[in-house]
């Protein structure tokens, strides 16, 4: 299995057996933050993409140069940073950088008259390379962290209309929303043309980045309790 790990500083792209043995690992560093103002900061052009295609194709590398063959590979687990949110066109690509989760402007209603004209859908960081990957407009409901017309009793989005006024998000910008553990979808001919993955290849949706982490830490019990010091920190 193939775990990504979108961060807030790189990529990290590890290969597990079914025993969760590591099998082969890489990292690769983002470019360093963009502020085109006071307040704002994006990741540059498309850096979460390119980060992520160039960190699996040098996981597949090194799974390779260990022994092991791409075609054993069953499935990919896709795990992002939370709280960011992408502006997208309507075949998909990023009607402009995708918004840090420290941007000011995700303590707020998305603006449609701060968005490009051409903006067509709005997602998290999981959707838009979720999308990148199988051309399903689906995301993890465990990532709609934030300003986003979430029911987080039931996680959907919300049965009430004004939520979706309140957030600036009309229904039919948004991906649809699905369980942690859904098969997002298989890879496209193009994902693996960039990525070096096996076409169809299954892509599950996990949760947010804390989320999987608590997990991965071992925190299933309510008398447990995980301290995590991460970017901000």
């Amino acid at each position: 299995m193939i775990a990504i790990d979108g961060g807030s500083q790189s990529t990290k792209v590890s290969v597990f057996d079914a025993r969760g043995v590591l099998r082969a690992s890489a990292q690769r560093a983002l470019r360093p933050y963009a502020s085109p103002g006071p307040g704002r900061w994006e990741h540059p052009d498309d850096d979460l993409w390119d980060s992520l295609a160039a960190t699996v194709r040098a996981v597949l590398t090194a799974f390779a140069d260990a022994g092991g063959d791409a075609a054993e590979i069953v499935g990919v687990g896709l795990c992002t940073i939370r709280f960011c949110r992408a502006v997208l066109r309507e075949d998909g690509s990023l009607a402009q950088p995708v918004m840090s989760w420290m941007d000011e402007r995700l303590s707020r209603p998305h603006s449609a008259a701060e968005s490009p004209v051409d903006a067509r859908y709005l997602t998290t960081s999981s959707g838009y390379l979720g999308f990148r990957l199988t051309g399903e407009r689906r995301d993890t409901a465990g990532n709609a962290q934030g300003v986003w017309p979430v029911d987080p009793e039931r996680w959907t989005w919300s049965a009430d209309p004004e939520a979706f006024v309140r957030t600036g998000m009309p229904r039919e910008m948004l991906f649809d929303l699905v369980a942690p553990g859904t098969i997002l979808g298989g890879v496209t001919a193009a994902a693996a043309a960039a990525t070096g993955l096996p076409e169809g290849l299954p892509v599950v949706a996990t949760s947010n980045d804390k989320a999987v982490e608590a997990l991965g830490a071992g925190l299933r019990e309510p008398d447990r309790a995980l301290i995590s010091l991460g970017t901000y920190v």
